[in-house]
């Protein structure tokens, strides 16, 4: 299993430097006031911040010293954009020594001299400082609302080391909240503002904004620009002498060239890594290196080659107590013994790595390796463990999305709230307005008739501007509802129905209370999962990947008549429900899905990519069980169970539970769990349709 560079995790923790390292002033330290593209600032002052900025982190220099005495020899003559640039540091400094209260307090003073001045590099700095500490508060939704009130003056900013901080912090947030078009956007802005400068910061902020935007293209799965982006930033670190990062730039493109399917590129490029990291002494990298190094030759099959790179790997990350990445490493040659055959040693090296990270509650690592250990029970012959265990991943899986789209919630809630708070302080802070004016007219009473006249009119025409505006607003805001609404329920990779559109659809379902006779007017559900879909993404590549998805929904598409539903589900995974069929239509349906997905092969880059996939079929309602007592989601989860015991039993086919021979109460929880033992007890039918037949070693 590769242990993956977590990328962000490096871009948040070394963003607060590069972000605090923002000065793109003057280089020396002049005792009168001057300016910086027209705005007026203390250039000694400048200087004793940029010092300041160039020290932190430096165990020989007391920084704390620099700032400090900056901050005494503040005054009132004290130009206000070098004021302002102080008073943020301070708040920091609280900020980050613990005292969160007296840095919003600082703060809060910062921003009401802020709004005071019609500066617009004053107004950006301190807007900016306000979101950075709300995001380190953890208030992404209240700092994602303030960033309109950072992007207005920011617009019309003219120093560059303001604009390079305030563009790389919306681009974060962006990231963040995964809207990473925006993200790139900013960056780009940031880049512009780098390139107005030419100090010895220059090419190092130029090397860092093209390591995040080579990050950004990869989420974005625009190899192409992250590889040209990331190799312009090696070229530069090269060129300029610059090379502490270069381990970390090698890893990114090893990344990149493999999610492009190139492996040779990715090899040679964690070659590149490793050198540099040995040459930088970066320690704490070389276990991640030798790992990665490990994974690409297990992905060839050179299971020696790996031992010994993987071997290493675990020595120095025990010798700088790296506990995750040892944990990783043992993960690894614990499949490495499986596949020579130390089925038993192999195993349970793999099952105590993924306890470790179960134990430490990191589930995120948990469910990859459950994959690749249902793949060494495969290799191993135990399939029912692989069985189990693909169903144990497919839980957390979904556990893990619930979490994702539970958290997305409370941030838009968040959002939406705040908001409205905002819209309700306008309302009143216009309504007290209102109330002064008549105040002042009620007492110049010797025109109170004709200034009563012209306040009704002046009033009405107001209000009814106000009502056409907030009408206009409104609309705009139904339109965009709408289109939010018609996204949230497609998928944006194949344009499927997704997930969220079936849930809604049962829903209105359950309230309507439409209810089918199973006889003749029942409806079916039917979900298929991509066979070996992980081979084709590892092999091909994500992109690879994504073609097949797409080239399979296209499939699938011309097996939906106009009555049914066909659904991502998620991942590999797809399902339709189908209106009015009966037992034997749904084996029909199932066997002409077969068919259809395996008939010809999905060509990629020049490849030829054959694929299948297992079903699991079952009508809505099932046995004449009221959907009442058995739900849309149980029946659902029978059909899954059918699933995997087709892939259970070597995948290409489809399994369909047709009759129910006793009592539903007899047997309700042995549906709800164990799909073998109903067979077992002959309590249950199940029909197995066979694929056609294809060669997947071509794939």
């Amino acid at each position: 299993m590769p242990y993956k560079n977590n990328k962000w995790a490096i871009y948040k923790l070394t963003l607060l430097v590069f972000l605090l390292l923002l000065s793109l002033g003057a280089a020396k330290v002049q005792a009168e006031v001057g300016d910086i593209n027209g705005v007026t600032v203390d250039i000694s002052l400048e200087s004793q911040l940029d010092h300041y900025l160039n020290t932190l982190g430096d165990e020989e220099t007391d920084s704390d010293a620099i700032l400090f005495e900056v901050l005494a020899t503040l005054s009132e003559k004290t130009p206000l954009a070098t004021w302002v640039r102080a008073k943020s540091y301070e708040a920091f400094w609280y900020y980050y020594d613990g005292d969160t209260e007296l840095a919003f307090e600082k703060l809060d003073k910062l921003l009401q001299v802020a709004a005071g001045s019609e500066n617009a590099d004053v107004k950006t700095e301190a807007q900016a400082t306000q979101v950075e500490l709300l995001q380190a508060e953890g208030k992404s939704g209240e700092a994602f609302l303030l960033i309109n009130n950072v992007e207005i003056p920011l617009s019309s900013a003219r120093m560059p080391r303001i604009r390079y901080y305030a563009h790389n912090l919306i681009s974060r947030i962006y990231a963040d909240w995964n809207r990473y078009d925006d993200a790139l956007r900013h960056l780009l802005l940031a880049q512009d503002a780098v390139n107005e400068t030419n100090n010895e910061r220059t090419p190092i902020r130029k090397q860092y904004l093209d390591y995040s935007i080579a990050i950004i293209q990869s989420e974005l799965k625009n190899w192409d620009g992250s590889l040209k982006t990331i190799n312009d930033a090696i070229d530069s670190a090269k060129e300029n002498g610059l090379e502490y990062e270069l381990p970390d730039f090698y890893l990114h493109k090893s990344y990149v060239e493999a999610g492009m399917g190139d492996r040779e590129a990715s090899l040679d490029s964690l070659k590149g890594a490793y050198q540099a990291a040995i040459k930088d002494e970066r320690k704490y990298l070389l276990p991640v290196i030798l790992n990665n190094f490990g994974d690409h030759y297990m992905y060839a099959d050179e299971w020696e080659e790996a031992r010994g790179h993987l071997q290493e790997a675990l020595k120095l990350a025990e010798n700088v107590d790296d506990r995750n990445m040892a944990q990783t490493v043992h993960f690894n040659l614990g499949f490495i013994d499986v596949r020579q055959g130390k089925t038993e040693s192999g195993l349970k090296e793999m099952l105590a790595a993924v306890q470790f990270f179960r134990d430490e509650g990191i589930k995120t690592e948990v469910e990859p390796m459950l994959g690749e250990l249902a793949l060494a029970y495969e290799f191993a012959g135990q399939f029912e463990r692989q069985a189990s265990t693909l169903k144990e991943q497919m839980t957390l899986k979904q556990e893990l999305y619930q979490n994702d789209q539970q958290q997305n919630l409370a941030n838009l809630q968040q959002l939406y709230e705040s908001k409205d708070k905002e819209q309700q302080i306008e309302l009143l802070e216009r309504q007290n307005e209102l109330k002064q004016q008549l105040l002042e007219i009620n007492e110049q009473r010797s025109v109170i008739w004709l200034l009563l006249g012209i306040v009704v009119i002046f009033a009405a025409l107001f209000i009814f501007l106000l009502y056409r505006k907030a009408r206009r607003a409104n609309l705009r805001l139904e339109e965009a509802n709408n289109l939010l609404a018609d996204q949230s329920r497609k998928d944006p990779l194949t344009g499927l129905l997704n997930r969220r559109a079936l849930q809604e659809e049962m829903y209105e379902r359950k309230q309507h209370g439409e209810r089918r006779e199973a006889s003749a007017h029942s409806d079916g559900l039917i979900l298929l999962d991509i066979d070996f879909f992980k081979r084709i993404n590892d092999k091909y590549g994500h992109a690879g990947g994504d073609k097949v998805l797409m080239e399979v929904s296209q499939r699938l598409q011309k097996v939906c008549r106009t009555s049914d539903n066909l659904i991502r589900w998620g991942g590999e995974e797809f399902l339709f429900l189908v209106r009015n069929v009966d037992s034997s239509d749904l084996e029909e349906m199932s066997e002409r899905i077969l068919k259809e997905i395996a008939k010809e092969p999905v060509v990629y880059d020049g490849k030829e990519i054959f694929v299948t996939t297992t079903i699991g079929f079952i009508q809505l309602p099932f046995a004449k069980i009221s959907e009442q007592e058995m739900d849309w989601e149980k029946v659902l989860q029978v059909a899954d169970m059918a699933l995997y015991t087709g892939k259970a039993h070597g995948r290409n086919r489809a399994c369909g539970v047709t009759e129910l021979h006793v009592e539903y109460e007899q047997a309700r929880v042995v549906l709800e769990s164990d799909l073998s033992a109903a067979l077992d007890n002959k309590w249950i039918s199940m029909v197995t349709i066979e694929g056609p037949q294809i060669d997947n070693n071509r794939s």
